[in-house]
């Protein structure tokens, strides 16, 4: 059964000049961990606010991902975190 996590952003990050690289590190991790499906950076215009959405095949392959993303280097980490962490089972897709 395929999972997604949800994590929203209420306030816009502060970021780190090199936030790009950060990024692009964390993009790459997730897309290679097994059983990662997809990912998704949502940001509302208006406000600043950011939601980022991961689809992972299975509840055991998300948690990994996530031991993956907190045991990263510390120079590879963006240092911001989300108001609120959702996850959710994939009903159907479209």
């Amino acid at each position: 059964m395929s999972v997604a996590r949800v994590a929203t952003f209420d306030e816009p990050p502060v970021l780190h000049a090199d936030d790009d690289r950060r990024k692009n590190s964390l993009h790459e991790l997730l897309r290679s961990a097994p059983g990662f499906i997809a990912g998704y950076e949502l940001r509302e215009e208006a406000t600043g606010r950011l939601m980022s959405v991961t689809v992972w095949e299975s509840e055991a392959a998300l948690e990994a991902g996530e031991r993956k993303v907190r045991n990263r280097p510390v120079k590879d980490q963006r240092g911001i975190r989300p108001s609120r962490i959702e996850r959710w089972v994939l009903d159907d897709s479209f």
